[in-house]
């Protein structure tokens, strides 16, 4: 595999994963097995020296007590029992003179000058160093003691035993390295393809949604971890991003038929004033017919841009204190023939405290596009209900129909722009009012909320707050 092939493995998040916990299990061995390594050669040397110590208080005491020519018949005896042969024991007298000496076995030897400059060195009654072993590179530790007659004992001890068993145990843990670092390969390897797993779902979700398929989901595990729940708001992410896309979908099916009409119109008088030779009269009215359809689309345009606009908050209010119920009569002036024409009963119940803090020109058009609503979808002779309820902080404003109501499937779509549900297809209208109530009431801090059906499975209640506190 060439190298350029490589470097893709190497850089994937899995093998660096892998590559991290085994580094990480090799090294804490490590340091687990030092710090276990220096507390053992400790512990080995304080026994060392511990046992030294004892013999050298027992050697001290038989010399001071029993003399000389004891501790040699004693150490005589002691051959015989193969007692402290490991040990070095001399005695010097006060010129540094060599009064009494017992070889160790396995033998041993330092470098006597190096000795007695170490003990013309150390005064002091009891004395504790280490030289090097002449035939290997082994310590020998030396403890001695000034003794009352001034000659000074020496008890020596190599520390070939111990350095031996320390050996043993580096050899021990570099072959225990082995398996620790396979363990560490394996179990890295395990934890980082169940840990990525999710990751790995995740691109493959978006892979497929790369290729076009928007309805694909990531699919969702028992578990209540954060990759779970990320899975869950990229899921959610989703389902939005297509509710989005077929909204534009449908947005423009939309928008090329409501256009469509007022543009083809407005060519084929267009086309006929041209063809034809009429007179100014046929002109001046296929010159109306144009202006009529071109104002419906211009009228059409200008309130997507209002939409747009207020939803996001690009053009400024004009706020000021208004009642609402003074702003409903306006706009009732403007229906009340309408209403009369279909025979509907408009009640209105206005609270005189009904004021709130709003765009009077705005909100007028919120209204009309209720009482528009509420005219075209209330059949002759029904009713039509125009209320104000004055709250502490807010004013709300219900208009309630007894048309055939709206599907509550349908509660969630009826906002969204250029939507028309089938009972309104037959009912002239662009399907932009309710957007525009919503994105209005909005951008005012208000709410805007339908219950539908009101009563006896027909009717729909339109209902908007208003805030008193800009």
């Amino acid at each position: 595999m060439s190298l350029k092939g490589l470097k893709p493995t190497l850089f994937r998040i899995s093998t660096k994963l892998t590559l991290a916990y085994s580094m990480v299990l090799i090294l804490s061995s490590t340091l687990i097995f030092s710090f276990l390594y220096f507390q053992i050669t400790h512990s080995l040397q304080n026994q060392e020296r511990a046992i030294l110590e004892s013999k050298t208080e027992e050697f001290a005491n038989r010399i001071e007590v029993n003399g000389m020519a004891d501790f040699k018949q004693y150490f005589e005896l002691l051959r015989k029992y193969d007692r402290d042969a490991s040990l070095m024991v001399e005695v010097y007298g006060g010129r540094s003179e060599l009064l009494f000496a017992h070889s160790p076995t396995p033998n041993f030897e330092i470098n006597k000058d190096l000795l007695l400059n170490e003990l013309n060195r150390h005064g002091e009654k009891s004395f504790d160093f280490s030289l090097p072993e002449k035939s290997s590179t082994e310590a020998v530790l030396v403890l001695g003691r000034n003794l009352k007659n001034g000659e000074r004992l020496v008890v020596a001890k190599s520390t070939e035993g111990m350095g031996k068993q320390l050996r043993n145990l580096q050899k021990l843990f570099w072959w225990s390295l082995v398996p620790v670092a396979l363990i560490g390969f394996l179990g890295g390897l395990f934890l980082s393809n169940s840990t990525l797993s999710p990751v790995r779902e995740l691109i493959n979700s978006m892979k497929k949604i790369e290729r076009g398929s928007l309805s694909t989901r990531v699919p969702i595990g028992g578990s209540d971890d954060e990759l779970e729940e990320l899975k869950l708001l990229f899921n959610k992410a989703l389902d939005k991003i297509e509710n989005l896309v077929n909204g534009l979908k449908e947005a423009f099916d939309h928008l090329a038929h409501d256009i469509r009409t007022p543009v083809t119109r407005l060519r084929g008088r267009a086309e006929i004033a041209l063809t034809s030779e009429g007179d100014v009269e046929s002109y001046r009215e296929a010159l109306q017919s144009c202006f009529e359809n071109s104002d419906k689309i211009l009228s059409f345009l200008q309130v997507l841009t209002d939409i747009t606009e207020a939803e996001n908050r690009s053009k400024k209010l004009k706020i000021e204190k208004k009642f609402v119920s003074d702003l409903v009569r306006e706009i009732m002036d403007l229906y009340e023939m309408a209403f009369e024409e279909k025979n509907i009963i408009v009640t209105q119940k206005l609270d005189s405290h009904d004021w709130a803090m709003v765009d009077p020109r705005l909100i007028s058009r919120v209204i009309a596009n209720l009482l528009d609503n509420a005219h075209k979808y209330t059949p002759p002779g029904g009713e039509v209900i125009i209320e104000t309820i004055n709250q502490t902080e807010s004013v709300i404003l219900k208009v309630t129909d007894s048309g055939p109501g709206i599907a509550p499937e349908e509660h969630s779509l009826i906002w969204q722009k250029l939507y028309r549900s089938d009972k309104s297809r037959s009912e002239y209208g662009m399907g932009l009012g309710l957007t525009f109530v919503k994105a209005v009431v909005e951008a005012h801090d208000g709410k805007v909320n339908i219950k539908s059906p009101v009563k006896d499975g027909r009717g729909t209640e339109m209902e908007i707050t208003l805030q008193k506190m800009a």
